[in-house]
Parts: structure tokens; C-alpha cells; sequence
């Protein structure tokens, strides 16, 4: 099965200014998905505001390194509503969205160029504007693992654009296990959390994807490394404001 690969540079573009002063900074090089333990070393590098190696190769010149907690900081005072920060790391670019619609459990974080994440109690479950964009994923039972931070196996569908334009589906079966504990301060909130971590193999080919998330006593996903499908790859999602 072939899904389709859109040109280059679609993925969140940078900005000077997204939606009411939202703002967008691009971190220092680029890469790609290399490892869950470096996933996890570029998920907590977000909260503790250092620079994330996203690739052993660096790019020539110096490294421009925004700052997590400035960003957040900059975002909570020109948008009063529930804020995340989120990097794609193919792009290598860390963005603060707003929430711009909730539908039950269902939120969906923008920037002002109508690039969305759409994520179901934390998890995933659909982008737009990013070229490749997920168009669905069904959570609901991993979410039932996580949320009560729990280890078991769940079954799980993504749905994707082929090179037709025709929707089509991936399934994966999962395994959730249990980590470490981790405690972290992050825009003025502390977190209690226990890592989560996803591993999911396609059930009709070889792909095999990781995703982690840390996860509160009361099921809230403070942080986690998602994956967004095949051309994107993982994104890093950090709670601001619930």
C-alpha cells in the first residue's frame, strides 16, 4: 500500500506571529525517528527547556534554541484558553496552538494558517494542514490502558490518504507497558506523572511505531511523543494549559 508523500515544507510552517500573538520558533537542525529512547530524551527535553538532538548530523552554523518556557510563557499571555506546545520532529519546529473547538473529550489545537492537531483525551486522533495529514486514528482502547495508566495489549486503526486520494486503513495491534515515574514543572504547573509507552506493529506489513506519554493519577496526558504516520513521523505534545 502506498499513501501519499506531499512536497516538502508542509509541515507547521514557520510563522512570525499565529493566532493572537501565538508564535511559532524553529528549533536548531532537523531529523528523524531514530530510537524510543531518544524519543524519550526529546520529549523530556521540551519540559526542561534544552536542546533536543533530533539527528547526529547538526547543520552548519549556529544553533538558534528557543526556549520552552518563554514560548509558553509568551503564548499564556496573549491567549486566555487551554494551550499546548507541539513539535514535529521531522520539521524540528516547537509551536504553541490554542484550542479552538471541544467536543466532549474530543479537543482540537490550532494555529492561525488552520493547522490543527485534534487529540481524544490526550491521545491523537487526526491533523489537517500539514500535508500527510492523519485523517483518523481509533484511540479508544489505548486511551482505556493509559488513562488508568495500565499495561495491555489494544488493537488500533489509522487512516491515511493514498497516492489516489482514496482513505485508507492501517491497522496495528499494541502492547502498552508501564515506566519509570517522573516529576516535572513546566508554565507554572507541576507534574506527577508514570510513563506509558505504545508499541504497535501494522498488522499487514513490517512498519512498527512507539509512542510514549506521561500520564497524571488523574489520566491527564501532561506530555507525550505521538506518532503521526508514516512522511511526519513523531510529534511532541507538552500540556500548558489545561
Amino acid at each position: 500500500m502506498t499513501y501519499h508523500v506531499a512536497p516538502a515544507g508542509r509541515t507547521f510552517r514557520r510563522a512570525a506571529a499565529v493566532g493572537a500573538g501565538l508564535v511559532a520558533l524553529a528549533l536548531a537542525g532537523c531529523g528523524t525517528d531514530t530510537s524510543k529512547t531518544e524519543g524519550t530524551t526529546i520529549a523530556m527535553g521540551v519540559v526542561k527547556g534544552m536542546t533536543a538532538k533530533l539527528s547526529p548530523k547538526k547543520a552548519a552554523g549556529p544553533a538558534t534554541v528557543p526556549d520552552p518556557e518563554s514560548l509558553a510563557a509568551s503564548a499564556m499571555a496573549s491567549f486566555k484558553g487551554p494551550l499546548i506546545l507541539a513539535q514535529i520532529e521531522k520539521a524540528g519546529l516547537l509551536t504553541a496552538l490554542g484550542e479552538t473547538g471541544r467536543n466532549g473529550a474530543v479537543r482540537t489545537y490550532a494555529t492561525s494558517n488552520e493547522q490543527t492537531l485534534v487529540l481524544r483525551n490526550g491521545l491523537l486522533t487526526a491533523t489537517r494542514g500539514l500535508g500527510d495529514d492523519l485523517m483518523s486514528a481509533k484511540t479508544d482502547a489505548a486511551a482505556g490502558l493509559i488513562l488508568r495508566r495500565q499495561a495491555g495489549t489494544v488493537d488500533r486503526v489509522y487512516r491515511y490518504l493514498d497516492g489516489e486520494g482514496i482513505e485508507r486503513p492501517l491497522p496495528m495491534a499494541c502492547s502498552v507497558t508501564t515506566g519509570p515515574a517522573k516529576s516535572f514543572d513546566f508554565a507554572g504547573r507541576h507534574y506527577d506523572t508514570l510513563q506509558l509507552d505504545e508499541s504497535c506493529k501494522a498488522t499487514s506489513t513490517t512498519l512498527t511505531v512507539s509512542n510514549s506519554y506521561w500520564v497524571t493519577a488523574d489520566g491527564t496526558v501532561a506530555l507525550s511523543r505521538q506518532w503521526i504516520g508514516p512522511a511526519l513521523g513523531h510529534v511532541t505534545i507538552q500540556l500548558v494549559r489545561p
